[in-house]
């Protein structure tokens, strides 16, 4: 492909006013070093864009910074988990101190590690029968099976194998962003695995 001259350019520029408008990305590196009031004001526009510019990647790094802190906290709170589950050697000990250890540290309205029963096979058959774990929202019907109270979003890990699992791990939210299914679930997969061994050694 042949280099565009600078005529071709400059008649671009001319048939597009708003090109510079629409990529400021090209605009904040020109060099506009002429005294012209014209230039004097794109020089102010350029200053502009190089504000807005430092401004979003200040704040994708507070946001970075941000998830990295969080990530840091589940993974400090799902190590306290792998010890609990050492510690409890009954059923209602292990879902209690859980439900404690999670709420807590993680800031969530409920936690819930509850049996398998005939009473929750309509969250197995919607929601678990393929991937073993759901996040997102909950029909009211659905939240009643497992939780105390309403939750705008929520986490479902089955624990054990189809057609016979062993529980439902459960979480809840107020927040209803706080639970999507695009959401990271490496510490809590890690997590899940530990808690099966555990609670078939207790079955």
């Amino acid at each position: 492909m042949s280099e565009l001259s600078k005529e071709q350019i400059a008649n671009y520029l001319k048939d597009n006013p708003d090109f510079l408008l629409q990529h400021p990305e090209v605009f904040a590196v020109m060099n506009l070093g002429a005294t012209h009031e014209s230039v004097a004001s794109l020089q102010l526009r350029q200053q502009q864009v190089l504000r807005e510019q430092n401004r979003a990647q200040q704040h994708q790094l507070q946001q970075l910074v941000a998830q990295a802190k969080q990530n840091e906290k589940v993974f400090q709170v799902f190590s306290a988990c792998h010890r609990q589950l050492m510690r409890d050697a009954e059923f209602v000990e292990l879902a209690a101190g859980l439900e404690a250890l999670i709420c807590e540290q993680l800031q969530i309205s409920e936690c819930k590690l509850v049996k398998f029963t005939d009473e929750l096979q309509p969250l197995l058959d919607k929601r678990l029968e393929q991937n073993n774990h759901y996040l997102g929202r909950l029909s009211e019907q659905e939240q009643a099976l497992i939780f105390a109270g309403q939750s705008k979003s929520a986490a479902l890990y089955l624990i054990g194998e189809l057609p016979s699992p062993l529980a439902i791990l459960a979480f809840a939210s107020e927040d209803e962003l706080h639970f999507e299914p695009a959401q990271d679930s490496l510490f809590i997969f890690e997590f899940v695995k530990a808690l099966q061994e555990r609670l078939t050694a207790l079955s």
